[in-house]
């Protein structure tokens, strides 16, 4: 009898959440001027490669709205634009199109213009566009820079003699001689000199009152610096031919430069070696801007259902290059997903029993959307299986139906596992679900309810980059 009653209280939840939701559904989509905040402008643009429909809008970084419909006139593509209501743009105002992010993000950046011209109003249209970059334009001209590094690689290993290193070989060593030197010096002469620094600072304090003492420790310290030096001529001397060495060096090598030879005097002097560089410095700073069109959902969820009266979980990840196509690759916790089945001899007799096992199950899909319906096919739940989808209100809403397992090897199982339901968008990243699961095997037969939250990936990164740090030990 409990039982019984949690399942009917189930039920009645589930079908409460249907009629809700068909309600919001046909509500919307009869009263659009209710629901939707904002207001609509248009702009024309020739190509815009990569932008999809609910791309975001973005006004100096900051989201304003999105890209509520695209269609082809007269050979371009025109674009409808719902912007929030407290959003102001002028007459002037300008509009582009950006990539951002690694995984290759494409959205709409605006310039709002200024106020001395008019302000626009619903309907209006914006003739300020400027001009995108070309994606496989850039992606040609970075093949040509690498190809000009292959080039500027193979004139140095050309011109790189054997004298030249020879040259630069000896002034490192006499460099590292000079330096070793000095470093002697200063060690074994730290006490004299910090001697010195003392009597210096007591003669400045000093030397209007008591003049004869200050001279004689004038003449002290003066003492003290003559045997210092005494003591390192030979170590100064040292030091100054090192020098000497070094500067001759460093005349060969400037004058060597001067008449174009050794590998400096060519780079210096070699036009062939300057107009790679150049080449390569132009083509890659005009590649900086390229990044892929690649967008990434994750989606986490878990339903209780009446017919196995277990709970279930869903992890799914949405792969979509295009606006007309994804991948979708998920892993699903099933209570009830592996029958376990074990051989047992007693007196004689083999008999065979079945166990119910919980199991981690796979799924791998590849959709194509027709507008607002999208047709699966692939392996669900570790079976081959496909399925279909319905999207509405804005994509919020979706109807889904899904069947695999047609050997019906799950466990209680005489036919395919078929399953239909609706999932709604309640909040920006959180939804609800209902619906009816394992309709074609009366024994697990029953309704389901559930929910989750769903991220795309700059959200995913946004979440992650604001969350606190812990701090170091």
């Amino acid at each position: 009898m409990r039982n019984f009653t949690t399942e009917l209280k189930v039920g009645i939840f589930s079908i409460i959440v249907i009629f809700f939701l068909t309600y919001m559904t046909f509500k919307v989509g009869s009263m659009p001027q209710i629901w939707e905040k904002g207001y609509r402008l248009y702009v024309v643009i020739d190509d815009i490669n990569g932008l999809d429909e609910k791309s975001r809008i973005k006004i100096a970084g900051v989201d304003a709205g999105i890209v509520d419909r695209i269609w082809l006139e007269n050979g371009k593509a025109k674009i409808a634009l719902l912007l929030n209501p407290d959003v102001v743009m002028y007459g002037n105002a300008e509009v582009s199109l950006k990539m951002s992010g690694l995984l290759g993000d494409r959205y709409m950046a605006l310039t709002t213009g200024t106020p001395d011209h008019p302000p626009l109003k619903d309907g209006d249209i914006i003739t300020g566009v400027a001009p995108a970059a070309d994606i496989d334009a850039l992606a040609n001209k970075l093949s040509a820079a690498a190809g000009y590094v292959g080039d500027l690689t193979q004139n140095i290993n050309t011109v790189f003699g054997d004298e030249e290193k020879q040259a630069l070989r000896e002034a490192i060593f006499n460099l590292r001689t000079l330096t070793e030197t000095l470093r002697d010096i200063s060690q074994e002469n730290r006490e004299p000199l910090r001697n010195i620094l003392a009597r210096l600072e007591g003669f400045s304090e000093t030397l209007d009152e008591k003049g004869p003492e200050v001279l004689d420790n004038l003449n002290a310290a003066s003492g003290d610096l003559r045997e210092v030096i005494a003591e390192n001529r030979e170590a100064l001397n040292q030091s100054i031919e090192n020098i000497r060495t070094v500067s001759e060096s460093a005349s060969n090598i400037v004058q060597k430069v001067e008449k174009g030879e050794g590998t400096l005097g060519k780079l210096v002097t070699e036009d062939k070696l300057y107009n790679s560089l150049d080449k390569i410095t132009d083509e890659a700073g005009k590649a900086l801007d390229f990044s892929g069109r690649l967008r990434t959902f994750m989606e986490f969820r878990t339903d209780y259902s009446t017919g196995d009266d277990e709970w279930k979980g869903y992890f799914n990840l949405t792969l979509q290059p295009s606006s007309d196509k994804y991948y979708i690759i998920g892993i699903v916790d099933d209570q009830k997903g592996a029958v376990q089945t074990t051989e047992i001899v007693r007196d004689g007799v083999r008999t065979v029993e079945e166990e119910t096992v919980s199991a981690i199950e796979f799924t791998a899909q590849v959709a194509k959307r027709y507008e607002n319906v999208a047709l699966r096919v692939g392996m669900t739940e570790n079976t081959f299986g496909f399925g279909s989808d319905y999207f509405f209100n804005n994509d919020d809403g979706r109807v889904n139906f899904d069947i695999w397992d047609f050997n019906a090897l799950e466990a209680d199982a005489e036919d395919a596992h078929a399953k239909i339901g609706v999932d709604y968008r309640i909040f920006k990243y959180f939804f609800v679900s209902a619906g009816v699961d394992n309709i074609l095997n009366s024994g697990r037969r029953g309704v389901y309810a559930g929910g989750g939250f769903r991220f795309e990936d700059k959200d995913f990164k946004y979440l992650l980059g604001s969350s606190p740090r812990m701090p170091l030990p």
